[in-house]
């Protein structure tokens, strides 16, 4: 009897401290997020962080061994969803060009979201320790994506002949160029916040240029 009260006590200690583990790393996640958000920038301190969230910063080495660590670990979290959905979208029962405008239009609801985004992965693109998980985890699945989007639209006549590899660069920077350059659109256009509206227009007028540069007549009559 007292050996499956120790067992009791012992797993609700374990279960105690993985939440608390799980909350406290989430935690952090989020208070980074905020910061690069409210910054319009991924310069953020450890020290920012851990003010922001209220925990030591020295939990920050005991959850993801060091800031770039933590940067992963936030990119992998924002993108998690969107990588898990690049699986299905592919075999979905949709025409291909409808398939494609999900994938154009998931891009740039996430960089609504985090702004940052897309700035995060090119410094962890710098950094050698983290390049290679990067591209293996998020930059290849979004190729891979692609290329095959854009080999069914080509192979049913519905697209243009074009390079898979160009056709990324294009795409990703021009989903995020409106996030990026926030202090143009200020100073430019007199824009001071990216909203639901705009963020729809942008959408509709990239996924305009980009259909009406690969969409053979098959594909703009389909």
């Amino acid at each position: 009897m007292r050996s499956v009260r120790q067992s009791s006590k012992a797993a609700v200690a374990k279960m105690s401290t993985a939440t608390e583990k799980i909350s406290s790393r989430a935690i952090l996640l989020n208070a980074a997020a905020e910061l690069m958000i409210e910054r319009n920038s991924i310069e953020v301190s450890l020290n920012e962080i851990a003010q922001r969230s209220q925990l030591n910063s020295a939990l920050v080495k005991y959850y993801f061994g060091s800031k770039n660590g933590l940067m992963l670990a936030l990119c992998e979290n924002v993108l998690g969803a969107g990588l898990e959905q690049l699986k299905g979208l592919v075999e979905m029962d949709l025409p291909v060009v409808e398939k494609l405008k999900l994938h154009i239009k998931g891009i740039i609801n996430v960089y609504f979201r985090y702004p940052f985004v897309n700035r995060l992965i090119h410094a962890m693109l710098m950094e050698q320790e983290l390049a290679i998980r990067v591209s293996e985890t998020i930059s290849k699945p979004l190729a891979e994506t692609q290329r095959l989007l854009l080999q069914e639209g080509m192979e049913s006549g519905q697209f243009k002949r074009i390079d898979p590899m160009m056709f990324y660069f294009i795409v990703l920077g021009a989903c995020d160029q409106l996030f990026f350059g926030q202090h143009v659109l200020n100073h430019a256009f007199g824009i001071d916040r990216i909203d639901e509206v705009l963020r729809r227009d942008y959408t509709n007028a990239l996924l305009d240029l980009v259909l009406g540069g690969i969409l053979t007549d098959t594909g703009k009559r389909a």
